[in-house]
């Protein structure tokens, strides 16, 4: 594997990670420090990153890797994979509501 392989390789297992800890326990400041080392892959965020997860208690740890292997098999087996709402097309309907509410529109 080339050097672009195993970055591509830690980059996706840190967004995986990412994710997991997002659906999982919902912390915010460890999803992003986790988020932020996956954009970088800079030593001092991996560092960030590392005292971020470690703050978690031993049960969100056992929740957060079972959910990322889950993740990481269904990627193994389907590839990629999107948001289902991010392909349906808006209605044209509503295309002017924001507009027309007294509420949304202000």
């Amino acid at each position: 594997m080339s050097a672009v392989d195993n970055r591509f390789v830690e980059r996706k297992s840190l967004e995986i990670l990412a994710e997991a800890v997002d659906r999982t326990v919902g912390t915010g400041f460890v999803h992003e420090a986790i988020a932020k080392a996956a954009k970088s892959l800079e030593t001092k965020a991996y560092s960030d990153a590392d005292k971020a997860f470690r703050m978690l208690n031993p049960r969100e740890t056992r929740k957060v890797e079972k959910t990322a292997l889950e993740n990481a098999t269904i990627f193994a087996e389907h590839g990629e994979y999107s948001d289902p709402m991010s392909d349906m097309n808006p209605n044209p309907k509503f295309d002017d509501i924001r507009s027309r509410s007294v509420k949304l529109g202000s």
